[in-house]
């Protein structure tokens, strides 16, 4: 692997933990929406984009259909409605965990930032080593 290659993981990280926080903050704000399927992502090792056996990228997007035993009124011929609602206007509300929830977005975050500090130290490597080849 070439130094150019940390640019590479870093920026497949980036990428992965962006797609991530995406799908908390959209099951954050449908939380309390009939009908809505939490989202899922799940990460693999390897960057297929660039054909890298190093770094990260998203494996899987999936919706989680995990009703919480609760039901919220829908208006009729709504999407939420169509696809799952029962015949006198109610929904099934999505079961979610907001501690989880916000947790793995703290944890997203973070690790978002620790691939914005490796590129960073890259970069200043690479930097270092023109400056002493210079």
């Amino acid at each position: 692997m070439s130094i150019y290659g940390a640019f590479d993981i870093s920026g497949s990280g980036l990428r992965a933990q962006r797609v991530r926080m995406d799908a908390i903050s959209a099951n954050l704000a449908n939380q309390r929406t009939p009908g809505f399927k939490q989202v899922m992502v799940e990460f693999a090792a390897g960057d297929p984009a660039a054909n890298s056996p190093f770094g990260v990228h998203v494996s899987a997007i999936e919706r989680v259909p995990a009703f919480s035993g609760e039901f919220g009124t829908v208006e009729r011929g709504t999407e939420a409605d169509l696809a799952d609602g029962l015949a006198d206007g109610r929904a099934p509300l999505p079961q979610f965990n907001y501690v989880q929830a916000m947790t793995d977005g703290i944890e997203a975050v973070r690790a978002y930032e620790a691939n914005i500090q490796a590129l960073d130290a890259t970069r200043s490597m690479i930097d270092s080593a023109i400056r002493v080849l210079a």
